[in-house]
């Protein structure tokens, strides 16, 4: 995981023009063609759509004198409009294929399919389970042969996927782990699908009576960060085992 400072050394090295935008490979984590940055009015805005990579952010710089003359004329560039990975065109119900039952169950969160709290899918052409967002806009797709890259991220997820009934809500990276956790009467698991707390995601956590982030012992810092930052997180849990292996009982005790 890069920080915002090393992501931010890096992103100045790329050379933009005011009003330009690049999609290329991602400098961080290498995914093809999944890194766009853009430059308008002097702000630089640049996001990464592989699921497993935290690149993403924004900075405010200086204005170039034509960006200024620009703006003074009330005519600064705007943002161009993100191009979103489609979802594949061709999906089937996750339970018409063995393999893809198989996995859902070896990360715990074949329940949460069949109690109907997450929409899952399963998309032949790239061999990959789908785990859609509750609003329908986006999903995460896990390979289940190897590659490159076994995550992928489709549509719009900025305000993360929540799986589950209940008003204690728990903050964990990966959308198996929330699966995972919506076993759990009471709980719902959010999916932030990396490591930080975006806007979307404040929005989706105002509906909690309680919040919990759960980080694994590696991330301390950083959970102890987002902790201090973000109000709507009232307590913080490290564990050194990932939440969709574990049962029930075991996710309880760690709450």
């Amino acid at each position: 995981m890069y920080s915002y400072k090393d992501q931010l050394e890096i992103i100045q090295n790329i050379k933009l023009s005011d009003g330009d935008r690049k999609t290329i490979d991602c400098p961080f984590c290498g995914g093809k063609k999944k890194f766009t940055i853009d430059k308008y009015d002097g702000k630089i805005v640049w996001n990464c759509y592989k699921a497993s990579c935290n690149a993403k952010g924004a900075y405010n710089g200086k204005r170039s004198v034509d960006a200024a003359k620009a703006y003074l004329s009330n005519n600064a560039t705007q943002r161009k409009k993100t191009d979103l990975l489609p979802c594949p065109k061709i999906q089937t119900k996750a339970d018409n294929h063995p393999p893809a039952i198989d996995y859902l169950k070896s990360v715990n969160s074949w329940e949460a399919y069949q109690r109907g709290y997450i929409k899952v899918t399963y998309a032949p052409a790239e061999d990959r389970v789908l785990f859609h967002s509750q609003d329908g806009l986006g999903a995460v797709g896990r390979s289940l042969r190897p590659a490159k890259a076994k995550w992928w991220s489709y549509g719009s997820l900025e305000h993360g996927i929540a799986v589950g009934i209940g008003d204690h809500a728990i903050l964990v990276e990966d959308v198996a782990s929330a699966c995972s956790v919506s076993r759990v009467d009471g709980l719902v698991g959010v999916a932030l699908l990396g490591t930080n707390i975006t806007k979307g995601i404040r929005k989706t956590l105002n509906k909690y009576k309680k919040v919990t982030l759960v980080l694994d012992n590696d991330a301390a810092s950083k959970a102890v960060c987002v902790a201090r930052r973000y109000s709507c997180v009232n307590s913080v849990r490290l564990t050194n085992k990932d939440l969709k292996w574990l049962t029930c009982d075991q996710i309880r005790e760690i709450i």
